[in-house]
């Protein structure tokens, strides 16, 4: 009988070059990547090369000890080293200081962070904590190296004059800015993402609203914010656009590169098949659509009327389709046989319902298999219909190239029909 393959006790690791070893500390928070300095001699200065700081107040006994944990952290670390990334999230240890905060925010912006990323998880937003974050807020918005800045949970009083030349990603949740948002979003030339999250207290000046227009935007993410308060002329020039609606403005405006759209309807309004299908006209290079919760509580089903003139994306563009929250409404079931009768090149056509009655899915697939449909992107496919399944769970059918997909556990044959 052979013997067991040694084991190599070689250190491959503490092996590699010292610039790969700050490589992968810097995927670490920094709290992780202090404590690999009692490894060994060698690894023990190591740390305080990396280019990234992550700093987490979660886990420490008080904010008295992370507090002492970041000042030995920037006070050992060289100054003239680059500081490519500065992620701070506090607020969860007891006796969080935002005179602290501040002091925190300064250190990293006064060494060129490039990636700030800063989060205050507060339970409760505490209005006065916030307000004297008001040295940070001036802080942040006065660094011109930035290029990627999020944040959460802050209140903006007042804005200073926006100078952001290197922004390429915008993210802001919980960020109540009162005044002037317009600096902002036009101090940023460059920005290619922008995600703005449940803030609802963002105030506009009217002073050039709809003159200015981001050329560079590829993804916008907009949600639990009130469209009709935000200038959509600003994203106009958007590639992929999430919108979480909760009623929709008066003007539709074109967005000629848009490729991806998702919509969320949180809430119905008399009109929203009108602006939807507006909305449908001014996207002619959309290929990919999603439509979240079409139906609700207060519309009224026969508020669908199909329109004369069929949008440009659905006759040429548009490769996939997707429902969910589907209900199987008669307007719900109008629209996507509108869409599949229509979309000469849909390869996918995705229909997730809403938790109910097994018999009331299968009667709805079986209502989609019956629609027309036009022609399809693959000429092999000469049927429309398939096998319907259904199961307990999320439940959803997908139609590929003309074929209900087979996805579910329990199967009934559909009605077949020539295209």
């Amino acid at each position: 009988m052979s013997s067991p393959r040694s084991i190599s006790t070689v250190d491959r690791i503490s092996a590699l070059p010292d610039s790969v070893i700050c490589h992968i500390l810097s995927f670490l928070p920094t709290k992780q990547s202090a404590a690999t300095s009692i490894l060994s001699k060698r690894w023990n200065p190591l740390w305080h090369s990396v280019f990234t700081l992550d700093f987490d107040d979660h886990g420490f006994a008080d904010f008295a000890t992370f507090r002492y944990f970041v000042f030995c952290v920037m006070l050992a670390r060289d100054p003239t080293l680059p500081l490519r990334s500065f992620r701070l999230k506090c607020g969860a240890s007891q006796g969080c200081d935002p005179q602290d905060i501040n002091r925190f925010v300064r250190a990293a912006v006064q060494r060129g962070t490039q990636n700030f990323i800063m989060e205050t998880d507060l339970v409760k937003t505490d209005r006065e904590f916030l307000t004297e974050l008001g040295s940070t807020v001036s802080t942040i918005f006065n660094s011109r190296n930035l290029v990627v800045l999020k944040l959460k949970t802050l209140l903006v009083t007042d804005l200073p004059q926006i100078n952001f030349p290197l922004l390429k990603t915008l993210h802001l949740k919980k960020v109540y800015i009162l005044r002037d948002f317009n600096k902002l979003i036009e101090g940023c030339p460059i920005l290619e993402e922008l995600e703005i999250t449940t803030s609802f207290l963002f105030r506009f000046s009217k002073d050039g609203i709809g003159e200015f227009k981001h050329s560079n935007l590829v993804r916008v993410n907009i949600s639990k914010f009130g469209p009709q308060n935000f200038p959509f002329a600003w994203i106009c020039n958007a590639k992929i656009l999430r919108l979480e609606l909760q009623r929709s403005e008066d003007q539709v405006h074109a967005f000629h590169n848009l490729t991806h759209m998702e919509l969320i309807f949180t809430s119905n309004w008399r009109t929203k098949w009108k602006w939807l299908l507006e909305m449908l006209k001014n996207c002619p290079k959309l290929q990919n659509l999603t439509l979240h919760k079409l139906y609700g509580h207060g519309i009224d089903e026969d508020d669908w009327k199909e329109p004369e003139i069929i949008p440009n994306c659905l006759s040429s563009q548009l490769r996939t389709c997707s429902l969910i929250y589907y209900k199987g409404m008669k307007c719900e079931l109008q629209f996507a046989e509108y869409v599949l009768k229509n979309a000469n090149l849909l390869r996918t056509m995705t229909i997730s319902a809403s938790p109910g009655d097994l018999t009331l899915k299968h009667q709805m697939l079986m209502d989609l298999s019956l629609c027309p449909r036009g022609s399809i992107a693959s000429p092999q496919s000469g049927r429309y219909g398939g096998i319907l399944a259904l199961r307990h769970g999320p439940p959803s059918a997908t139609l590929v190239d003309g074929e209900l997909a087979n996805e579910y556990e329990i199967q009934a044959e559909a009605k077949e029909s020539s295209t």
